[in-house]
C-alpha cells in the first residue's frame, strides 16, 4: 500500500515539509503494527504497566481511568482510553498473602486508516508479604485483542490520475485485503517488589508513613500473536519488555518528592524512556480528610528526545485525578508545532470497614 505525494510545486517550502511529514506519519499510523500505545502517566496505569501491580494499593477496591488525545491538528490524530478496576480477595487468602484479580478494556484509534486496538484484559496476582516493608507480586494477564482499520479515508498510488495529474477517488485503489479485522489472544507476566515504611496503625489510614518504592518487570505479549490483515502475510505482535521503578520519598510532615522512570522495548524498532519527577504538598492531612497536590516534570525519549510533559495531581480522600499535556519535540514539531496532546488520569479507592475481631487489612501503603 502506497501513499502519494500529489503535485504541489507552487506551496510554500515549509507548507510542502508539513504535508510530506503528515503523510508519512499518515502511512505509519495504517501500516505498522509494532508499537503498543503508551502513557505519558504509566504510573497511573499500573495494569497497562505490569499484571503484577493489580491488588498493589492501600484498599479494597480500585477504579482507575485514563484518556489522552494526541495530535488533534494534523491528519493523524490518535485517541486513547483504559477503564480498569481490580479487587483484593482477602477473605480467601492466607495470613502471610493474598490473591487479587481485575479487569481492564483498552480502546485506541489513529491515523487517516482509524487504525483501532481494542482489548480486554484478565489480570490475577499473588502477594506475599514477607514482612510490613517488604511485599513481591507475580501477576499474569491473559486479554482477547481486535485489530481493525477503515480503508475509506486511504489515498493509493493507483488513483493518481497522470492525465489529470491529480488524485482521483474514483479510480479502484488496486488494493484487496483479506480482512479488516483480526482477533486473537494474548499473555503477559510480571513481578514487581515494594520496599515501604512501617505504618503507625493498621486499623486506620493515618497516611503519616509514605515512603514507598516499587520495582518492577513484565512481558507482554508473551505468544508474539499474529495480527496480519493479509492471509498469506505474518505480522507478529512483538513482545515488549517494561522494567520500571516508581517511588515516594517523604522529607517533611507534608511534603513528598515523587519520582517514576520505565524503559518500554518491543522488537528492534521500538524503545522509549520515559520518567517523571515531582512534589507532593498536603494540604491537610487528618483522619477524616486528605487533601494533597503534586506539580512535576515529565520527559520521553526514543531515539531522540521525543516530548516532554508538565503534569499536576489533586486528591481528596480516596479520589485522585491527573492531568498532564505533552509538548512535542521531535522531528514531528514541523507539523505540531511542539503541541503534542492531553492525559487525564482517575483513581478511586474503596476501603472497607472491617468489625475490629475480625479484621484483615493489607499491609501496603
Amino acid at each position: 500500500m502506497n501513499i502519494i505525494l500529489p503535485h504541489y510545486s507552487k506551496l510554500p517550502m515549509s507548507t510542502l515539509r508539513f504535508l510530506l511529514v503528515a503523510m508519512t506519519m499518515s502511512l505509519f499510523s495504517g501500516t505498522s503494527f509494532a508499537q503498543d500505545f503508551h502513557y505519558s502517566q504509566f504510573y497511573n496505569a499500573p495494569l497497562h504497566l505490569n499484571p503484577a501491580l493489580t491488588g498493589i494499593f492501600r484498599g479494597d477496591i480500585r477504579a482507575m481511568g485514563n484518556y489522552k488525545s494526541q495530535w488533534v491538528d494534523v491528519p493523524v490524530d490518535y485517541k486513547t482510553v483504559t477503564l480498569a478496576v481490580d479487587k483484593k480477595f482477602l477473605d480467601v487468602s492466607s495470613d502471610d498473602g493474598f490473591f487479587s484479580g481485575g479487569v481492564a478494556f483498552n480502546y485506541d484509534r489513529a491515523g487517516d486508516s482509524k487504525l483501532t486496538w481494542a482489548n480486554l484484559d484478565l489480570n490475577l496476582s499473588y502477594t506475599k508479604v514477607f514482612s510490613p516493608q517488604v511485599i513481591v507480586s507475580v501477576g499474569g494477564k491473559a486479554a482477547i485483542i481486535q485489530r481493525s482499520f477503515d480503508d475509506s479515508g486511504l489515498r493509493y498510488d493507483g488513483q493518481f490520475d497522470p492525465v489529470r495529474g491529480e488524485y482521483n477517488p474514483n479510480l479502484p485503489s488496486g488494493e484487496s485485503y483479506s480482512q479488516d479485522g483480526h482477533i486473537f489472544p494474548d499473555f503477559g507476566l510480571g513481578i514487581n517488589l515494594r520496599l515501604q515504611a512501617k505504618q503507625t496503625d493498621e486499623l486506620v489510614v493515618r497516611n503519616n508513613r509514605r515512603t514507598k518504592l516499587d520495582v518492577g518487570v513484565a512481558l507482554h505479549h508473551l505468544t508474539a500473536p499474529d495480527q496480519a490483515f493479509y492471509d498469506d502475510v505474518s505480522v507478529k505482535l512483538e513482545r515488549r519488555l517494561s522494567p520500571y521503578a516508581t517511588g515516594v520519598l517523604q522529607v517533611l510532615p507534608i511534603v513528598d518528592a515523587v519520582a517514576g522512570i520505565t524503559y518500554q522495548n518491543q522488537g528492534s524498532f521500538y524503545d522509549e524512556l520515559v520518567m517523571m519527577l515531582g512534589g507532593r504538598v498536603w494540604v491537610k492531612n487528618t483522619l477524616n480528610k486528605q487533601i494533597s497536590l503534586m506539580a512535576g516534570m515529565g520527559l520521553r525519549r526514543d531515539k531522540i528526545q521525543d516530548a516532554y510533559w508538565p503534569t499536576f495531581e489533586i486528591s481528596y480522600n480516596n479520589l485522585m485525578v491527573g492531568l498532564n499535556y505533552d509538548f512535542n519535540t521531535s522531528q514531528f514539531d514541523i507539523a505540531t508545532e511542539n503541541r503534542g496532546g492531553m492525559e487525564l488520569s482517575v483513581r478511586y479507592i474503596i476501603r472497607k470497614v472491617r468489625p475490629l475481631p475480625e479484621f484483615k487489612v493489607c499491609p501496603l501503603l
